[in-house]
């Protein structure tokens, strides 16, 4: 082959970098391309929460298997952890308390510890949080966060040393197709890179991709504000876990000592999705967006913990930051070989559930392409949207 390789990777996000990843382990030639950097999308904006919690199984199952790999990176990349474990804390409402104890029952079958809190318990581990309207907590003691940018760096790194080639600062114009196969990529200095197989991980670039060579997917871009509050040392006393609140629709974590990044969430995917909580901007073109946050905006997150955490509102505002999620229309990821073509497969729609699938997701994708189907990844084939 010209420029060949056996499989092209497109985005160094966490999936794509995790694809490459475990192709290379596998002793697959592959050429991972970059527009930027390993982590310069949207990876790298993440606030990077890990947690089980899950109503469909195979999500949990893909964040179990993502942390399982996170945490085992100092072993894969000979770097030091980048996960670091204080624990997840949910809080529900009547309305989901019945769903949300029988997925904690299946996680524990799958492996996780996860437990149910009343909400007397829930107020014995978490002095300094309001229980007004808590019907059940759930603590997942072995979660916490990551560090987004270093771990997918990290996974980019072990992916080089495995053997694959990565092509960093390189624009990619088209996809390149011959008839009813996707055969490769063509760079915008006109360079053609030619392929077996393209694994398609661009996230908001999916789209124009896919476009390029006569394909589409019903996706869209939504940007996320992250607010970024100066706790002066305090950060660990004020919100001493990582938290997911679906009554107010609000989560956020520590970084460390100094700050707390928080964000607010409308329950997609873990739960029904709270309308009320409305849909944050469109992004048309993910190249031109508002990356900083407005003090009003943050001041608007922040008022959403302000019954439950009053101690929240004591703390200072920095300057926010805004990332970007690739969005489905039914909340779940879209991963699998591309309908009506064949060579191409893409992971993309991660609507928010990306990085701490991602790890996971990464190897999923890398046997579907070496081995076949991979029933895990079932319910989130394309296929699903060839009706509508």
């Amino acid at each position: 082959m010209r420029n060949g390789s056996d499989v092209i990777v497109v985005g160094a996000g966490i999936v794509g970098s995790s694809a490459a990843y475990h192709l290379a382990k596998a002793g697959v030639k592959v050429t991972l391309v970059e527009q930027t950097h390993p982590a310069g999308g949207p990876s790298g904006k993440s606030s990077a929460l890990l947690h089980a919690f899950y109503l469909m199984p195979e999500l949990s199952q893909l964040s179990i298997r993502g942390r399982e790999i996170l945490v085992s990176l100092p072993e894969i990349a000979g770097e030091g952890s980048f996960v670091t474990e204080i624990g997840m804390m949910w809080v529900c409402g009547n309305d989901n308390k019945v769903s949300w104890a029988a997925a904690a029952e299946r996680i524990r079958g799958e492996g996780a510890r996860i437990e149910t809190l009343s909400p007397q318990a829930f107020a014995d581990a978490a002095p300094g949080f309001a229980l007004e309207n808590v019907a059940m907590a759930l603590w997942e003691p072995e979660y916490g966060y990551a560090d987004a940018f270093g771990a997918t760096n990290a996974i980019a790194r072990a992916a080089r040393t495995s053997g694959a080639k990565i092509m960093q600062n390189t624009l990619i114009e088209s996809l390149q197709r011959q008839g009813d196969r996707i055969t490769g990529v063509i760079l915008t200095d006109g360079t053609v890179l030619e392929a077996d197989t393209v694994v398609l991980a661009a996230g908001p670039w999916t789209r124009r991709l896919l476009a390029t060579v006569g394909l589409d997917l019903p996706l869209h871009v939504e940007r996320h504000p992250m607010a970024v509050l100066d706790a002066a040392g305090k950060a660990r006393q004020v919100m001493p876990f990582a938290w997911c609140d679906d009554i107010s629709c609000n989560y956020a974590r520590p970084d460390n000592d100094g700050v707390i990044l928080a964000g607010t969430w409308a329950g997609g995917g873990t739960g029904l999705r709270h309308e009320h909580a409305g849909r944050p901007r469109f992004v048309e073109n993910p190249d031109d967006y508002m990356e900083g946050v407005e003090e009003q905006e943050s001041v608007e997150i922040l008022e959403t913990f302000a019954d439950r955490v009053p101690a929240m509102a004591e703390l200072g505002i920095r300057p926010g930051y805004a990332g970007l999620y690739d969005m489905s229309p039914d909340d779940l990821p879209v991963i699998g070989a591309m309908p009506g073509v064949e060579g191409l497969v893409v992971s993309a729609g991660s609507s928010g559930h990306g990085f701490k699938t991602g790890p996971a997701v990464g190897e999923a994708v890398a046997k579907l392409v070496t081995e076949g189907a991979q029933p895990i990844l079932a319910p989130f084939s394309p296929d699903r949207f060839r009706a509508a």
